[in-house]
């Protein structure tokens, strides 16, 4: 009996862990993860800059763990979110102002969107209120 448990107890999968579900605007989360440039093809194709398309260089937010976004009106739900696209309200002086944050572990706070254009890069994006070491 005390092998046959023993067996059991080895061979079971741990329990999955639940994500934590965030909500989309205008309430205001935060999250945890690294900064990272991005390159992604832009205009006029938004397919490839080796083909020609415009380089558009963006700030992601590589979560530390995954979280889901809960629908909310016309804003689906989303599961598995791990990569956020930042974005800036005050566009060239908020990236350098938060430029010594690039490649490190970060809390950024501000609101959850999700994607609307060919220039928005990942399902969800963050519009940035505040970043903390």
């Amino acid at each position: 009996m005390t092998l046959l448990l023993l067996i059991l107890f080895i061979t079971t999968e741990p329990a999955p862990v639940a994500q934590t579900c965030l909500t989309y605007e205008p309430d205001t989360v935060s999250v945890r993860g690294t900064i990272k440039r991005r390159t992604f093809p832009g205009p006029p194709n938004y397919e490839s800059v080796a083909k020609g398309d415009q380089p558009e260089v963006m700030w992601v937010l590589r979560l530390a763990r995954p979280v889901c976004v809960s629908a909310s009106g016309d804003r689906n739900e989303e599961k598995d979110v791990s990569n956020v696209q930042l974005v800036f309200p005050g566009a060239e002086n908020d990236y350098r102002r938060y430029r010594s944050f690039v490649n490190k572990r970060v809390t950024v706070k501000g609101t959850l969107f999700h994607a609307q254009t060919g220039h928005h890069y990942t399902r969800v994006l963050l519009t940035v209120t505040d970043i903390r070491n």
